[in-house]
């Protein structure tokens, strides 16, 4: 599924701006505290960080559509949920949040659906 070079770099792009996106819109909503109606509007379309996560989401769509070029949806969809997984870490290293007990696990139970789904491969 993702053996070949060029796919582990889409896939890891595709990743990376998933991840990118969330970052982004997160870093931009902490400046919207306390506005609201067109002060909120006007803040949000002029947030360098709203609009970096809206440019990260087109990244995404061209490289989802690449994906989806070469694989069955029914594989391709559940590798998504790797993003998951990329989010938290990123929300742990970047924005200082907590990762508990119970989120370690999360992770590791998406873990081992990645491994399973990537396992079976395109049939």
């Amino acid at each position: 599924m993702i053996a070949s070079p060029r796919m582990l770099l889409v896939w890891l792009l595709l990743l990376g701006f998933d991840t990118s996106v969330q970052l982004c819109f997160k870093l931009g909503s902490n400046h919207l505290v306390g506005t609201d109606g067109l002060g909120w509007l006007l803040a949000v379309v002029t947030s360098p960080w709203i609009l970096g996560g809206i440019a990260c989401y087109l990244g995404a769509f061209v490289t989802w559509t690449v994906i989806l070029r070469d694989h069955n949806l029914s594989l391709a969809f559940p590798i998504t949920s790797l993003g998951y997984v990329t989010i938290l870490l990123a929300s742990a290293w970047l924005l200082g949040e907590i990762i508990d007990p119970q989120r370690w696990l999360g992770v590791g139970l998406i873990s081992a659906g990645f491994l399973c789904v990537v396992g079976d491969g395109d049939k």
